[in-house]
């Protein structure tokens, strides 16, 4: 006979654990300073250098422009060696020392050209702090359509206890990935922004596949109660979560160490949230499905 594992058991320290890390990474995001957007949400320069000399990399350029925190990324192919270029603007302690937005992104230019030799500026662009405030509501509000169009989906595919276990898991998990993001502080970018919609998916995914087996036990469970059909479909469908996330930690992980730079947060995020997403499916929405069951039978 197969063996059951009782997770409802642990139901209430997982929520302790979760509760916890969602204050730690607040607190510490705070102090901090808060959320660390990146150029597309906040404004900022961006401009592509092709550098005749090949010996200069992504690291070289960091290097020499550390004074302006830049993201430097490369473009197009390796043998053209053209790197995009980009910094904020500034901030309100910089302002108010004198200094303005035009003058920093000039000085960085200049900067270029006294570090490194043989080089041509391709193009220039700017994003200013209206467009970056424009972008960043409308993230906000994608995330929240996204968030209101799964519910309704799952609403209509299974019932609505259901899809409230899952957009509770779903929170859970986007709500500690954000906070993880301002708490190690992880630029908010548009990479970021689209890890972060893939943890949406992922999220739901691996939910969706414990409330199918809840479903299919529950149709056939005699008189077992509604806690032990849940810890039953969730004991038959652990192997298939572990072997899931793990085959995609793999493939998450060579995007960390292999990626670059330029890849390093996108990974971060996404290893973050796959050990969030298969534990809350587990501990967060199985409970939460529990608890409207018995509030909806009372």
């Amino acid at each position: 006979m197969e063996k059951t594992i009782d997770f409802l058991k642990y139901r209430f320290i997982a929520l302790g654990l979760s509760f916890a890390l969602m204050v730690s990474f607040v607190v510490i995001s705070v102090f901090q300073g808060g959320l660390n957007y990146g150029i597309d949400f906040v404004g900022g320069y961006k401009v592509i250098v092709k550098f005749e000399d090949k010996s200069v990399n992504e690291g070289t350029i960091r290097q020499a422009l550390a004074e302006f925190n830049p993201v430097v990324q490369q473009i197009g192919e390796n043998d053209k060696n053209e790197y995009m270029i980009s910094t904020k603007l500034l901030s309100s302690a910089e302002s108010v020392a004198g200094s303005t937005t035009s003058a920093k992104f000039d000085m960085m230019k200049l900067k270029i050209t006294e570090k490194f030799s043989n080089i041509s500026f391709e193009s220039e662009e700017s994003v200013g702090p209206a467009i970056g405030d424009y972008l960043r509501k409308s993230a906000f509000k994608l995330a929240i359509m996204a968030v209101v169009m799964m519910t309704l989906y799952l609403a209509f595919r299974f019932e609505f206890k259901y899809s409230v276990g899952a957009m509770a898991a779903l929170l859970h998990d986007i709500i500690l990935s954000v906070a993880f993001c301002g708490a190690v502080g992880i630029e908010i970018d548009i990479p970021v922004i689209a890890a972060l919609l893939t943890l949406y998916g992922y999220s739901v995914n691996d939910t969706i596949v414990v409330f199918d087996r809840i479903r299919e036990t529950n149709e056939v469970r005699g008189k077992q109660l509604f806690s032990e059909v849940i810890n039953k479909a969730v004991t038959q469908t652990l192997t298939r979560t572990m072997i899931t996330a793990f085959t995609t930690m793999f493939s998450v992980l060579s995007l960390f160490f292999l990626g670059g730079e330029v890849l390093h947060n996108f990974a971060s995020v996404l290893l973050f949230g796959l050990v969030i997403g298969t534990y809350s499916s587990i501990f967060i929405a199985s409970p939460v499905v529990m608890w409207w069951e018995k509030w909806r039978t009372k």
